[in-house]
């Protein structure tokens, strides 16, 4: 009996210190924290202010079946058919107010069916800065570094469908710019 007692008491010893070297490796773990940053910047909400709508002016109603009227964001005007007849020919122009230096995304969409013609190819100008940009589903630009507010001007393609009619056919589309 005495032999059973000693190797009982070897087990437990064996299982006693495996034990606390259990608890010190838990205890390691424990006390080891890692601190997480909480990334923040606030900014100014984004406003938009329509200056002027997007104008095609007066055009002939025997246009063609694919002929197009082109406005491009410098309000320069492309009119291959001669279906311009008069009144103004206008890019849109807008005003983007958002904190100065933070990226943003530009995005024209929401595009309303007309009846007598399509609007396809938009074309973005922010800022005066660089080439026309491809705005249909966005794209990124920056605010400027010195001011909060920039000019947008927008133009697009009209693609005459045939069969124009006589009349008003307003349409209308979406500009949306968030931070990114």
């Amino acid at each position: 009996m005495a032999r059973t007692s000693t190797c009982m008491k070897g087990l437990l010893a064996i299982l006693g210190s495996a034990l606390i070297g259990v608890m010190l490796v838990s205890g390691a773990d424990a006390a080891n924290p890692e601190p997480v940053t909480v990334g923040m910047d606030f900014v100014d909400p984004v406003t938009i202010t329509e200056n002027e709508s997007l104008r095609f002016g007066l055009l002939d109603v025997t246009m063609a079946n694919l002929e197009t009227v082109v406005i491009a964001p410098d309000d320069g005007l492309t009119d291959a058919g001669g279906n311009v007849l008069g009144g103004t020919q206008a890019a849109a122009d807008l005003t983007i107010t958002a904190t100065e230096s933070q990226p943003i995304t530009i995005s024209v969409g929401n595009v309303s069916a007309a009846t007598n013609y399509a609007l396809g190819t938009w074309m973005c100008n922010y800022d005066g800065a660089g080439s026309d940009s491809a705005c249909f589903g966005g794209y990124s630009e920056t605010t400027p570094a010195a001011s909060t507010t920039a000019t947008l001007l927008i133009g697009v393609i009209l693609t005459g469908n045939g069969a124009a009619v006589a009349g008003n056919d307003d349409s209308t589309f979406d500009v949306t710019v968030t931070y990114q």
